[in-house]
């Protein structure tokens, strides 16, 4: 009896720390891709020129926070520069082929600018996760 129900916690442990760490980031993923995939996205209009460009950085800021999480959750060591540096890869990578999935949809197109400030929040957001865990020494679960 007891050698069946281990194998089960085992997996029920690995599935809350799945869908407690790495499920945020894929579905962030998944919310940025399925905006992308709109021909006309909604955007609100506050009369502002390149409020785009502000909101490509808050999305990947806010993506940046949670891969910097799940990368945390594997390598909580705070002087390792592993998890931000995985990070800021990941999110810049994904950017580039956010910007670049654009070419295949209807009256999108791809833009440098969109680019460098999904990278800018991708670094933003790495850097801040950073700071918040190294000086508080707090987790955020």
């Amino acid at each position: 009896m007891v050698r069946s129900i281990v194998p089960t916690i085992i997996l029920m442990r690995i599935a809350l720390y799945f869908l407690n760490y790495w499920l945020p980031p894929f579905l962030c993923m998944g919310l940025i891709f399925f905006l992308s995939s709109l021909s006309n996205p909604p955007s609100p209009d506050v009369g502002l020129e390149g409020i785009d460009k502000f909101f490509h950085f808050t999305a990947y800021a806010g993506l940046s926070f949670w891969v910097m999480r799940a990368f945390l959750s594997v390598n909580q060591e705070v002087s390792s520069y592993l998890p931000w540096a995985a990070t800021i890869l990941v999110v810049i990578l994904y950017a580039a082929s956010d910007e670049w999935h654009q070419l295949y949809v209807k009256t999108r197109t791809p833009d440098i600018a969109d680019w460098i400030a999904d990278s800018l929040g991708g670094v933003f957001g790495a850097f801040a996760m950073y700071a918040w865990q190294r000086f508080s020494g707090d987790f955020p679960n």
